[in-house]
């Protein structure tokens, strides 16, 4: 499968600095440049806030084939799980002006419109209810997050929610961006026991 994936160029053309030494813990040194988080919002405006594989999209072929992807943003995501033949409904709240593909305009709540589809979810916004909402409005059997375990997304609620609720089936590695620890993680709904 050879996808087009321009944002994966990309980040590989900038230089080292721009990525995460996997060898040095996290810290919050971003947090005291502006430039840099600027920077970040830009490229992640036109890209997204995580830069997708093509393992990563075969690992989501392989648990899935259709998707509703709640805060899309610009479709990056979106576009290439339609490259690979995944059936996307993607929302954000506010669809920007370019977008990689068709987004609709919508929040959380669009998750019922689609109750037999997979839940995806790329660095939904910080200190906000929408994953929460998203995952509580979500009936289906598997999540795909995208972003860090327990940080620098979501809120804590979500996170509560998803380790009471799911499983992890597998993660797969993704291109970190200086001091990010994202990755993409396969969460499985747990059975109710005997």
């Amino acid at each position: 499968m050879a996808l087009r994936n321009p944002y994966l160029e990309f980040y590989r053309a900038l230089p080292q600095t721009f990525r995460r030494d996997p060898q040095l813990p996290i810290s919050t040194a971003e947090l005291t440049s502006p430039e840099w988080l600027m920077l970040k919002a830009a490229i992640a405006g036109h890209f997204a806030w995580a830069v997708p594989t093509e393992d990563a999209i075969q690992a989501i072929r392989e648990y899935t084939s259709s998707i509703v992807e709640i805060g899309a943003g610009s479709g990056y995501w979106t576009w290439m799980m339609r490259q690979a033949g995944l059936t996307v409904a993607a929302y954000d709240t506010i669809v920007p002006s370019f977008t990689w593909d068709e987004v609709e305009q919508g929040d959380e709540r669009a998750v019922l419109s689609h109750p037999d589809h997979t839940l995806f979810l790329c660095w939904p916004p910080w200190a906000s209810d929408m994953a929460c909402n998203a995952l509580a409005a979500h009936h289906g059997d598997y999540l795909i997050y995208v972003g860090e375990w327990m940080g620098g997304s979501a809120n804590p609620g979500f996170f509560m929610q998803l380790a009471s609720s799911f499983e992890p089936v597998r993660a797969v590695d993704i291109p970190q961006w200086y001091n990010r620890d994202d990755r993409l993680m396969i969460f499985r709904r747990r059975r109710p026991g005997p």
